[in-house]
């Protein structure tokens, strides 16, 4: 296994599988909503099926933290209050705004406006992590990325303008995702990363499975499409996370972190392939500038890697 992560083109392979896996999450979670028939005004039911999703997913983490966890006895501390905050920003929190907001604009959109996290993150990162400052670089590409996602949303074919219950509730889960980003750059590096994402995917999804009980309006179906749907929901989770941790364990992030711009490029292509969704001109332009703005965040390492 560990010959497999340390060569680099099979690692450049396993890191673009895995952007392909949280990219196809978009049209899986919308495709999960059309089978089920889930009524546009049952939130509850949405964060049911989201915390179906994640408590599988945090089961099938902790199992690859046995196949994976290290012999050398690193990352062995478990901090149980910070599995539970980190639980309800990255799990309970970021899904209940997205599962509801994604039912409320489409997949390309919500692909494009989801990037904007790494943006987030570099503003956060200035605000609250001691070292972390604003370059020149930085803020080019929060500018360049904010003109994408503005770009994006004045596109009347699909939906222009932003709603709140749509593209907002989606770029409130995307604050919460790099707010929790930011809480594990803090306290969570001393941590196992299997167990930690485990562990809280798990305590999230509980959280929303017994929110979406009380909340739901219709019954919770369970066909076998549904269960394969919800199953593989789960495998995405769980199985893209270890694959990108163990790549970062054997190669640099500031070399490997530019592949996480084929995150929007996946999810646009495969909700325009499985969605019939329009892509647009505007459209177009707004993912053209979200992705330059990626490339400036990354221009320093780009610039490192190439030099090596």
């Amino acid at each position: 296994m560990e010959k497999i992560f340390k060569n680099k083109k099979n690692a450049i392979i396993l890191s673009l599988f895995a952007m392909l896996l949280w990219g196809s999450a978009i049209p899986l979670i919308k495709t999960t909503y059309k089978v089920m028939q889930v009524p546009s005004d049952d939130f509850g039911l949405k964060i049911l099926i989201a915390g179906v999703r994640f408590f599988m997913a945090g089961i099938l983490a902790l199992f690859y933290h046995q196949f994976f966890k290290a012999k050398d006895g690193k990352h062995s501390k478990f901090n149980v209050k910070f599995v539970v905050v980190l639980s309800l920003f990255q799990t309970t929190f970021q899904y209940f705004f997205y599962y509801i907001g994604l039912s409320n604009t489409n997949g390309v959109k919500t692909s494009i406006i989801q990037a904007f996290g790494s943006f987030l993150i570099v503003i956060m990162a200035a605000a609250f992590i001691p070292g972390e400052r604003l370059n020149l670089n930085k803020v080019l590409a929060v500018i360049i990325g904010t003109a994408g996602i503005l770009v994006t949303n004045l596109n009347s074919d699909a939906g222009g303008g932003i709603s709140l219950k749509g593209e907002g509730f989606i770029i409130i889960a995307t604050f919460f995702n790099a707010l929790a980003t930011i809480l594990v750059r803090l306290k969570g590096r001393d941590q196992d990363p299997f167990l930690l994402t485990g562990s809280q995917f798990a305590l999230g999804g509980l959280v929303l499975i017994l929110g979406g009980i009380f909340l739901k309006k219709t019954a919770f179906y369970l066909s076998p499409l549904v269960c394969i749907m919800i199953a593989y929901g789960s495998f995405i989770s769980a199985t893209a996370f270890s694959i990108w941790t163990i790549v970062l364990q054997y190669h640099s992030a500031g070399e490997f972190g530019i592949y996480k711009l084929f995150i929007p490029i996946f999810g646009t292509i495969l909700s325009i392939i499985f969605l019939k969704e329009k892509f647009t001109f505007l459209l177009f332009i707004g993912l053209a500038l979200v992705i330059i703005g990626t490339l400036v965040l990354n221009m320093k390492n780009l610039k490192k890697c190439s030099n090596k």
